[in-house]
């Protein structure tokens, strides 16, 4: 193939880098500048015929889900390429590598309004000073619904957001999966009973590369008639019953859940033999889809009336117990170091702000973000105690979680209810 020193043709990239003793690295961001430069100039123009596929799909998997989107219409192999499942897992492997750009999915939901927001990385939160410092670069995401349905967000899992509906009505049981990043949802078929009560689970299997949202339902009076459980995988897109633990645990509604060690995990309490009492934490393989149980420290087991959440800091299971009420409540924050070690138990720190509701996550494993009737703090040893009004209240169910853009679902047909027609889904 000819070479040419035109520093306008697409080639010339080609001679600079002979002249350079180049990393791979270097290579790999010249190529991408290159490709981008000339993509900019002119999206008619066939970058196929200079490089060969292997690099264009290198440079491709590094680059902004928006981007990707819209270089989808620059010709039938790109968008093609960009909509296969590899491409799609490369990209999502390269994003998640990349913490700096992490960002925060935020939801607040009451029985009348949900509110979805997207917040900057955490890069850009520490360099402004506290994490609810600047409400303005706050995002809101619009939901597929348009809030036309009360829908909880109960988990999120590379990039995509599974929401449910919370309400007793002719939608009860309505789960859609969500990517924001590409507008594409899915509305899941109805499970196969209704519920009065309900909790879910919802994450990512890698071995199987599926996605799994876990059912619990109290039909009846919890105390008498035993819970029953269902799944939905993504893979086979169908519901259905799942063999239910050996102990007969209780759970508070709408029990948020935490995935850890390749396992969903929810606060519970179950009675021991001879009815003694105990606070335990139920686990749910996702791979092996059964049930087992994590002890929790040994000094909270078996108080009574405990409220305690899961959550997760830096990777590890944690949990946030709340003793006394209203003004004498407080918080500790626990962090299990060993994951299934009872005794890697470790108290980090006590939350001891008057007036404060509930714990809300852990942006880092020396931060909280709690609320109040209507206020967000951030606390934690080394925080400036920085308080921002933010205009929220009266909310039942809030949820925190780290977040990446993915393109998760673009190689699904879009399935939610009037909305077939608008699919932008790949080829």
């Amino acid at each position: 193939m000819k070479q040419t020193n035109n520093p306008t043709h697409p080639l010339h990239f080609s001679l600079s880098f002979s002249k350079q003793a180049s990393t791979p690295a270097f290579l790999l961001l010249k190529l991408k500048e290159t490709i981008l430069q000339y993509l900019t100039m002119s999206m008619s123009m066939s970058i196929w015929q200079w490089l060969p596929k292997e690099i264009i799909t290198e440079i491709l998997s590094w680059l902004p889900v928006k981007s990707l989107i819209r270089f989808r219409c620059v010709s039938k192999a790109w968008c093609s390429l960009i909509s296969t499942s590899r491409f799609i897992a490369t990209h999502l492997n390269h994003s998640l590598s990349n913490s700096q750009h992490q960002t925060y999915i935020f939801a607040c939901h009451n029985y009348t309004f949900h509110t979805l927001l997207l917040y900057p990385s955490y890069q850009e939160i520490e360099q402004k000073g506290d994490f609810f410092a600047n409400p303005s670069d706050l995002i809101e995401l619009h939901d597929p619904f348009n809030h036309k349905y009360s829908l909880y967000l109960v988990g999120s899992s590379n990039g995509l957001l599974c929401l449910a509906n919370m309400t007793f009505n002719n939608e009860s049981g309505l789960c859609v999966l969500w990517n924001p990043s590409i507008q594409k949802a899915i509305s899941l078929p109805k499970p196969n009973l209704g519920s009065l009560q309900q909790t879910f689970g919802f994450g990512y299997e890698p071995v199987t590369d599926d996605y799994k949202l876990v059912r619990l339902m109290n039909l009846h009076d919890c105390k008498t008639v035993p819970p029953l459980f269902e799944i939905y995988t993504l893979r086979t897109g169908i519901w259905r019953f799942i063999t239910a633990p050996d102990s007969r645990y209780t759970m508070k509604y709408w029990s948020s859940s935490v995935l850890v060690c390749g396992a969903l995990h929810w606060s519970t309490h179950t009675q021991r033999h001879q009815g003694a009492f105990c606070n335990v934490i139920m686990s749910f393989n996702m791979k092996d889809e059964t049930f087992g149980e994590v002890g929790m420290p040994k000094s909270l087991q078996e108080l009574e009336g405990l409220d305690v959440t899961v959550a997760l800091i830096d990777g590890l299971l944690a949990l946030v117990p709340r003793t006394g009420f209203g003004i004498e409540a407080s918080h500790a924050v626990w962090v299990m170091k060993e994951y299934g070690v009872v005794e890697s138990w470790t108290k980090l720190y006590d939350v001891r702000i008057e007036g404060f509701q509930r714990v809300i996550g852990f942006p880092k494993s020396d931060e909280v973000l709690v609320h109040d009737a209507n206020r967000f703090f951030s606390f934690g040893p080394s925080s400036r105690g920085y308080l921002e009004d933010l205009p929220l209240c009266g909310l039942e169910h809030i949820y925190l979680d780290a977040y990446v853009e993915s393109l998760v679902l673009l190689n699904v047909a879009d399935l939610v209810p009037g909305r077939q027609g608008n699919s932008s889904g790949g080829s």
